[in-house]
């Protein structure tokens, strides 16, 4: 019975009736500005605008699936990626992976204990910390999102992404990070590392302090 209320109430809300009209428009707001907190940089490349028309119709088309709002928008990117109304720019699903990502940074619990470089062995197994995520693009969606005039020939970039904001790294060390998080053993994952010891020592030196790795 409580199941077939739902159906019914969530009919209404979406739909074209007018019997909840009022509650349907606060809520697209509500879910509107929630967007466009998160992904500021999106609503700032395709206009005021014409990202409200768009927040609204994704909020229609994609239900949230969480009653905290800091969840919702997950899947905006990959509905960007397939909105032909954006298709002239082509960063545009990639700036959103990152303004998700540094939105999900922003609320994940810091690390419980820090790891000593020392301490590693071959056979370590390491994961990215809460909050930390992994992002390769074609375009330089880093300098896009921090609104610096910029030409797509400059090429793409590997990025993490953490609490302490968004760090450009080659694609050797984004690679091995990739390994890492897969679960693949220190040992495993430097097995194509094609640069110097010294080279890993320092990437996994300057991992650890700031924190990318637990």
């Amino acid at each position: 019975m409580l199941a077939e209320l739902q159906r019914v109430f969530a009919s209404e809300l979406w739909g074209d009736g007018a019997r909840l009209r009022i509650h349907r428009e606060t809520t697209l707001g509500a879910l509107a500005d929630a967007l466009e907190t998160t992904y500021s940089a999106c609503a700032r490349l395709v206009g005021a605008d014409f990202f409200r028309a768009l927040a609204r119709r994704f909020a229609r088309e994609v239900p949230s699936r969480s009653p905290d709002l800091n969840d919702y928008g997950a899947e905006f990117a990959e509905y960007l990626a397939g909105f032909e109304p954006a298709r002239e720019l082509p960063y545009l699903p990639d700036v959103a992976r990152l303004e998700w990502a540094l939105h999900r940074a922003r609320h994940a619990s810091a690390p419980v204990e820090s790891l000593e470089p020392k301490a590693l062995t071959p056979d370590s197994r390491l994961a990215l910390t809460p909050g930390t995520a992994l992002l390769s693009s074609p375009y330089p969606v880093d300098r896009i999102w921090n609104d610096e005039a910029v030409s797509l020939a400059e090429g793409g970039v590997e990025l993490v992404i953490a609490r302490e904001g968004v760090t450009r790294v080659t694609p050797a060390e984004l690679a091995l990070l990739a390994a890492l998080a897969r679960g693949e053993t220190l040992a495993e994952a430097a097995h194509a590392w094609p640069e110097a010891a010294e080279s890993l020592g320092a990437l996994l030196a300057r991992a650890v302090t700031r924190r990318w790795l637990a």
